[in-house]
């Protein structure tokens, strides 16, 4: 398993099903934009972000959430081809995920991720078991197909579902999708089957 920048923090896809999503989340990633300087006086003990969760996921500028997305020049189609998400390209400029309807909200929790130290692990084939929304900055430098960083705040986590998601995709939001033009993405996911870890 490898991570993906979606804000000053990585996120690691265990597993998501029609019961779950299993995960990981290391912070801060050094980013060479906006970089997060941590108190080394009076540490905090962890960092806490808003998860929230949606099925199906939110639509965007008003349009189909995958407005933007193209697959071979064409118009992604989510209910196909899914062994080929490393392929799909996001178009420069598409707009953030909007505001979604409470209803789809399938997950809503504040987490602590604790300081605790640990490696994560970046590769350019992770993007094929999800899409990030919007395109985004990637810790790996050109022409690099892995690297590993070291991250202060990291913690793996299962959190059940409230209720079953409406769609087979999911969209998962740090910022609780808001503001439009806030400075991460959010990750597009489709449900897989379930495993060790599923509730179920």
């Amino acid at each position: 398993m490898t991570g993906i920048a979606v804000s000053e923090a990585a996120f690691e896809l265990i597993g998501a099903c029609a019961h779950a999503l299993r995960f990981a989340v290391g912070a801060p990633l050094d980013r060479p934009y906006a970089k997060v300087e941590l108190s080394t006086t009076n540490p905090a003990p962890a960092l806490y972000r808003r998860l929230q969760v949606v099925s199906p996921p939110p639509t965007r500028d008003g349009e189909p959430w995958q407005s933007g997305l193209t697959l071979d020049d064409k118009p992604f189609e989510p209910s196909e081809l899914s062994d080929r998400l490393a392929e799909v390209q996001i178009a420069e400029g598409t707009p953030s995920l909007d505001l979604p309807d409470p209803q789809w909200i399938v997950l809503d929790r504040w987490i602590a991720i604790p300081r605790q130290r640990a490696t994560m692990e970046f590769s350019r084939s992770e993007r094929g078991r999800q899409l990030l929304s919007v395109q985004y900055w990637h810790p790996l430098p050109e022409g690099v197909e892995s690297v590993t960083k070291e991250v202060e705040f990291h913690g793996t986590y299962r959190m059940d579902f409230d209720h079953p998601p409406a769609d087979d995709w999911i969209a998962v939001s740090f910022d609780a999708f808001w503001p439009p033009e806030r400075d991460s993405a959010d990750v597009l996911i489709p449900l897989g089957d379930c495993d060790e870890n599923c509730p179920s």
